[in-house]
């Protein structure tokens, strides 16, 4: 009877035995397949990033190589994906936990460095490769390719690296469920106990898993980030291209005006002398006809002064003055100009800054702005003329790279009219663009305000809200010296004949000529004419006489009046020079040709202006 108690005991503790061997072999067999998961994962996770950077560098590459072998415009569009892609990988493999792992692996860290340098050195070459500027794109190809050897040393580093660690692991767990199969007859004993080290041991898998899942987790955070601020660089570059667009057409459409205007004047010029010379010596039945002359030819001068400015090629005479002073001498003018109707408030922050600008256009800006407020009250309201200082910030002169400046005064008129469109916004600082019907505008008004503020070194800027009103905000330079400088006195000049003085003029234009030599003539001038450098240097060798030189600034031959009359001075010490020109750009932005004390006559002029320039020269009286 005890015996088969024994039996039975022994045969309980045999199967308590398999059924235990069994249990351990299970648990050691999931513990080896556990470990070798979550090495994979994390072998898998730096084999990826190695390998990814690996394949981005290959398309970007592929990309550049369609380009080059048929110029491919939606290569060039995707470009700049490319190149953006390979910055991410650059931040992905030296930053956070994976990156802290990628850069421990041999020549991770020079070539990541190498990649870097790169980047920075090819962006403005990628950036006009995309735009279809001429870029040598083999040398770029060269400088990428290079990079490709380092890559695939890397990528198999991480390889061998990772293998030999699994390897390495997976090789100790095997012999650790070796040795347990060895032991499975002593678990009768031990059994319970390493029940409870192998529940432990799992308890420890467990929490590693969940440690590995958490750093998946950051890790994955850390891509979004870096995936939200691809997304802002990519929004600010297309931003700053639309910007720089946008600032090239003014500028093309500025150069056209500009050209337009030079030959304008010249014709103005003609007809405009021509006729005062008629109203001077015409009998009394033609001066009806001549007025209206006289008057169509002031209105296209003036046009074309609009069209430089816009152009940002009128000549300018700025002054230190205070903004504030000069908006309160014009309070009668322009409540006269705006009516009853509308309410003018005049506003200024306290320690007003001086600006540093030409008060008279500053004047016609802001006369300009108010007509503008006006015409958007038809019924009536008020607008608000506010003066303030403004000092620009790195963020703002990041967001407006073409301003140089970073200390303003700005003059601002708002008003509550009708508003405009975000559509017509875009186009209210080109020549010639209005809202208004057929003859009640030019449409030159803001077009010449943006010319003058930028030619000033300024800017302006609009905002509007349909149906609650418009704010338009010009920004002026400041002025820094001690004391203003504007505004002045002004005494009106007067023009006196001459003396038989003799006067040679050099103009290219034959019309101009004839037209000069008439004028001068009437003026008591004696006028002998040259249509070139070279025979004006010949009537200087044979006429001592010669007391004044009428000059075009850019004459023919490669050859411009000042540098002539510099060539001349020493031999002819006493003669004068008046220059003239129909296109101040020669003057504005022509290499600096004239100095602050040389006369300068825009065309057209008006025969008091030639006889007061000339008065000046010669010295008769202070005109300016």
């Amino acid at each position: 009877m005890m015996m088969e108690k024994l039996k039975y005991l022994y045969g309980l503790l045999v199967i308590a035995t398999i059924i235990m061997a069994a249990s351990a072999y299970w648990m050691i067999t999931g513990l080896v397949q556990e470990s070798v998961r979550i090495e994979n994962g994390a072998r898998d996770t730096l084999i990826g990033i190695t390998s990814q950077t690996d394949y981005e560098l290959q398309r970007f590459l592929d990309t550049l190589n369609q380009i080059e072998a048929s110029g491919s415009e939606t290569a060039r569009a995707d470009l700049i994906d490319r190149y953006d892609v390979l910055w991410s990988r650059y931040d992905t493999n030296t930053s956070g936990l994976a990156g802290s792992a990628y850069v421990m692996l041999p020549n991770a860290s020079p070539t990541m460095k190498k990649l870097h340098t790169l980047l920075v050195d090819t962006e403005e070459e990628v950036i006009a490769l995309a735009k279809g500027q001429p870029v040598n794109i083999t040398v770029l190809i060269d400088r990428y390719r290079s990079l490709v050897p380092d890559l695939h040393r890397v990528t198999m580093e991480a390889t061998k690296f990772t293998t030999i660690t699994t390897s390495n692991l997976h090789d100790h767990l095997q012999r650790v469920g070796f040795w347990s199969k060895i032991f499975l007859l002593g678990m009768l004993v031990t059994g319970f106990l390493l029940s409870l080290i192998l529940m432990s041991e799992r308890k420890r898998m467990n929490s590693l898993t969940r440690s590995l899942e958490k750093r998946v987790k950051e890790r994955t955070q850390d891509l979004e980030k870096t995936n939200v601020t691809l997304k802002e660089e990519i929004s600010y570059r297309v931003e700053t291209e639309q910007k720089l667009v946008q600032a090239q057409k003014m500028e093309i459409v500025g150069q056209l005006t500009g050209g337009i205007a030079h030959d304008f004047n010249n014709f103005l010029a003609i007809i405009q002398g021509n006729a005062e010379l008629l109203q001077e010596y015409g009998s009394e039945n033609d001066l009806p006809l001549i007025k209206p002359i006289l008057k169509a030819s002031e209105k296209g001068g003036q046009l074309t002064q609009r069209l430089l400015a816009f152009s940002r090629q009128q000549p300018l005479h700025p002054k230190q003055f205070n903004l504030k002073v000069l908006v309160n001498n014009m309070n009668v003018l322009l409540k006269r100009t705006v009516g009853e109707t509308i309410n003018i408030t005049l506003t200024a922050e306290e320690d007003l800054w001086d600006a540093l600008a030409d008060p008279a256009q500053v004047e016609n800006a802001l006369l300009n702005l108010v007509i503008n407020s006006r015409h958007a009250m038809p019924k009536g309201g008020d607008i608000r003329i506010h003066c303030s200082n403004f000092s620009a910030d790195t963020d703002y002169l990041k967001n407006n790279p073409e301003i140089k400046l970073t200390e303003f005064v700005v003059l601002s008129v708002s008003d509550n009219g009708t508003g405009i469109t975000e559509e017509v916004k875009e186009h209210v600082f080109e020549p010639f663009f209005t809202t208004k019907k057929v003859g009640e505008g030019t449409g030159l008004g803001l077009s010449m305000i943006y010319g003058f503020a930028k030619q000033s070194g300024g800017q302006v800027n609009i905002s509007s809200v349909v149906g609650k009103g418009t704010t338009v905000e010009l920004y002026l330079p400041r002025g820094y010296e001690e004391q203003t400088t504007y505004p002045l006195d002004h005494i009106a000049a007067v023009a006196t004949p001459g003396n038989q003085e003799v006067v040679l003029v050099i103009e290219d234009e034959q019309d101009v000529r004839s037209l000069a030599k008439e004028v001068l003539t009437s003026l008591n001038y004696i006028a002998i004419t040259a249509e070139d450098t070279v025979i004006a240097r010949k009537l200087l060798e044979d006429n001592k006489d010669i007391d004044l030189l009428l000059c075009d600034v850019i004459l023919p031959g490669g050859v411009n009046g000042p540098d002539f009359y510099n060539s001349i001075k020493e031999e002819n010490p006493e003669l004068k020079v008046v220059f003239m020109s129909g296109y101040p750009a020669e003057v504005v932005t022509g290499k600096n040709l004239l100095s602050k004390n040389d006369i300068l006559l825009s065309k057209p002029f008006r025969r008091n202006m030639l006889a007061q320039a000339l008065n000046q020269a010669l010295g008769f009286r202070q005109i300016f």
